[in-house]
């Protein structure tokens, strides 16, 4: 800089000595000394002015303000490049990904794809290229011809350019829907088996006893207002009783269940739903040591419709609790037997098949993984016409010994004292709570 100083007044001392000779005009040697001071204070005067110019400049361009978090790292690098269609954003926004966390990694990360999605809605006319172009290209181009100077303008450079794209072929535009179902389910077969010798001193029967068990899944989500969901249950268990002589087996666990819910966005995670439940089982049941069936497909058939509201449940950093409560204030529920001489077992009356019965309805679906390898699955059901109440409470605690191999716990308590055989005492001995349990080692596997 001071060379560049020194230069320049150089020259315009040299300006002005060529000017005072070819005017050709003579000074006293006083004279021009008082000319030519003058002359260098005003040129210096002017210097000054001009660097004082440019600091004014220069500080004015370093207090431009410049969000700390564009300089300090490169998260929005995508929104400073070129505008590009990137699959992020839309993944993000499909998964209704939670943006409420405080990690300042995840909110610029956020803030981001949802800045990206808005782009792509409003102006895609300004995308210019695809994330499969970006991953395409080389670091460092090898095409460039000739080098560009500062001094060339880069308009010039490109008058001649073709920027309007040209297709050979013909262009077909192909429209894909977003798939908004998901389908999973889980199957497990498992096995116990108990032994008891003939002279132990508390008595006991010696059996064996297998479960299968199937769940599928397939619920729609649009991630909008509208939600389906639909879950298959099915279980059936068989145990060896050497006191029964008609039979070899008899059914332990015996369940076909067909739950879906339609729900219509409130608020939040708050809809207005539609639950409907039909429960029935797979085999027939006999007494001991009888041929009378108590039970048996479509005998009985029992079917809850509850329009209320339901709530979807998300809590945990990573969702590790999940579920869904759905609350009727007024539901119906209907009782259907096939069988007329299985009708009375029901409190169903001589000739009908059907009984029909009005009151609220609640239903809790949770899961809440534990760890990687424990995880609990409940299930809390009760209906009342207010003057019986069924209340039921299924628990599932699946140990993961490896992807195949898991044990099992399943509690199951209920209240029930709908039945008349119960309230006459004639069933029970004289408590209307009922409990099943089972623990078990067999396969499972989730899809």
């Amino acid at each position: 800089m001071k060379r560049l100083t020194l230069l320049f007044l150089t020259c315009l001392m040299a300006f002005d000595a060529n000017c005072a000779i070819k005017s050709g005009t003579r000074v006293s040697p006083a004279s021009k000394n008082k000319k030519e001071q003058a002359g260098t204070a005003q040129v210096l005067n002017r210097y000054m002015q001009a660097i004082d110019s440019l600091a004014l400049e220069r500080d004015s361009l370093s207090t431009v303000p410049v969000p700390s978090s564009f300089s300090s790292n490169a998260y929005y690098y995508q929104l400073l490049s070129p505008l590009t269609f990137y699959t992020s954003p839309l993944h993000q926004m499909m998964s209704e990904a939670d943006s409420s966390g405080t990690d300042p990694q995840l909110q610029r990360l956020y803030f981001t794809k949802r800045t990206l999605s808005a782009l792509y809605v409003n102006v895609p006319q300004f995308v210019t290229q695809t994330e499969d172009d970006i991953k395409g290209l080389t670091v460092i181009p090898t095409d460039v011809g000739e080098m560009v100077q500062p001094s060339d303008k880069l308009s010039d450079k490109v008058a001649d350019a073709i920027l309007t794209p040209t297709m050979d072929g013909p262009v077909e535009v192909v429209t894909r829907r977003p798939n908004f179902w998901k389908f999973s389910g889980s199957a497990s077969l498992q096995f116990s088996q108990n032994y008891f010798s003939d002279n132990w001193y508390k008595g006991g029967e010696t059996n064996y006893a297998g479960l299968a068990s199937l769940t599928l899944r397939a619920n729609y989500n649009d991630q909008r207002k509208v939600s389906w969901e639909n879950i298959l249950d099915a279980q059936l268990g068989f145990q060896t009783s050497e006191t029964d002589e008609k039979r070899v087996f008899r059914p332990t666990s015996n369940l076909l269940r067909y739950t879906t819910n339609a729900g219509y966005k409130a608020w939040k995670n708050l809809y207005y739903s539609l639950q409907v439940i039909l429960q029935t089982q797979l085999a027939p049941n006999y007494k001991k040591n009888s041929k009378d069936i108590t039970s048996k497909f479509l005998s009985p058939l029992e079917v809850t419709v509850a329009p209320g509201m339901k709530w979807e449940i998300a809590l945990g950093r990573k969702k590790q609790f999940t579920g869904t409560l759905n609350v009727a204030p007024l539901a119906m529920k209907v009782i259907y037997v096939h069988d007329d001489d299985l009708v009375k077992n029901y409190g169903i009356e001589e000739g009908k098949h059907q009984k029909t019965t009005f009151g609220p309805n609640i239903t809790l679906n949770t899961r809440w993984q534990i760890c990687k390898q424990i995880a609990w699955t409940s299930r809390v059901y009760w209906m009342s016409n207010f003057e019986y109440n069924i209340w039921e409470w299924e628990n599932t605690i699946e140990f993961n010994i490896t992807k195949l191999i898991t044990t099992k716990l399943y509690l199951y308590p209920r209240f029930d004292n709908s039945n008349e055989k119960y309230r006459s005492g004639e069933n029970h001995d004289g408590t209307y709570l009922m409990f099943k349990e089972w623990f078990s080692l067999g396969l499972s596997y989730n899809f």
